[in-house]
């Protein structure tokens, strides 16, 4: 049982997530990667959301990895080797967005426990002349070939257009990941993590866009909800037809989202 002086700490970090909107019959997915869980829950939990700090560092690696990488299509595909091959991009993703202070945790009030994350860097437009060296994602300095893979993909699909030029910026809220805890699943965090992520972003940070790569229908579908817009698209089969071959039906492209906030 929580202590007052707990429970006004507590309410001092966080908000409360409004549960009367929330249907919990629903079969609308709270993950981006995953087919919704039907919701068991006798009772509404009662879930805050604050933004990511570095008190959050441990629980949100181990969510990321536990969750994100073993459910995303790609990862699946690739047939990723948890914990060892998404430890050097979690490590690198989630300082990054404690660093930019534009992420935020779902938590359990009352076990405390973060059940969701959704983890945000702001990117910045880099100059011609700069070298791909001074680049924190290039690509080749990540160990694991599916990695590299994977990351391949998902620069491929900004091919065609330029996002800051779209947008008419310099500086875009990028989402990264979300994670929710598969016990989760079923009540709207996904969209709730993204709203708050773009309210955030465009009160606070003064960001006037964000993007995001959609890398199933189910982050599409949540990522459409909130007003992003499809620019561009990768079909796997045809993009690799040796190793994403496999990647049919919900999960068949990868979609690049904005949206001008």
């Amino acid at each position: 049982m929580h202590s007052s002086l707990f429970k006004k700490h507590f309410n001092e970090r966080y908000f409360t997530l409004p549960t009367d909107d929330i249907d919990f019959s629903s079969s609308s997915s709270s993950c981006p990667s995953t087919p919704p869980m039907s919701a068991t829950w006798m009772k509404p939990p009662e879930i805050a959301l604050c933004l990511m700090t570095d008190a959050h560092r441990k629980e949100v690696y181990d969510l990321v990895v536990d969750t994100f990488f073993r459910d995303e299509p790609l990862n699946k595909c690739l047939a990723f080797e948890i914990p060892h091959e998404p430890i050097q991009f979690t490590e690198l993703i989630v300082s990054l967005a404690i660093q930019d202070q534009c992420s935020f945790v779902a938590v359990d009030v009352q076990t405390e426990k973060v059940i969701g994350v959704i983890l945000n860097i702001i990117k910045q437009r880099l100059p011609y002349s700069s070298s791909e060296d001074n680049d924190q994602f290039n690509i080749e300095k990540f160990h694991s070939e599916k990695l590299r893979y994977i990351l391949t993909v998902l620069k491929d699909v900004h091919q065609n257009i330029d996002l800051f030029d779209q947008l008419k910026t310099n500086r875009l809220l990028h989402v990264v990941i979300i994670a929710i805890n598969a016990h989760y699943r079923g009540l709207r965090l996904t969209e709730k993590l993204i709203h708050a992520s773009i309210q955030h972003a465009k009160t606070v940070l003064h960001l006037t866009g964000a993007f995001s790569e959609a890398t199933s229908l189910y982050s599409s579908k949540a990522f459409r909800k909130q007003g992003f817009q499809i620019y561009d698209e990768i079909i796997y089969a045809k993009y690799d037809q040796k190793r994403l071959a496999s990647l049919a039906g919900e999960h068949d492209r990868c979609q690049l989202l904005a949206k001008t906030l």
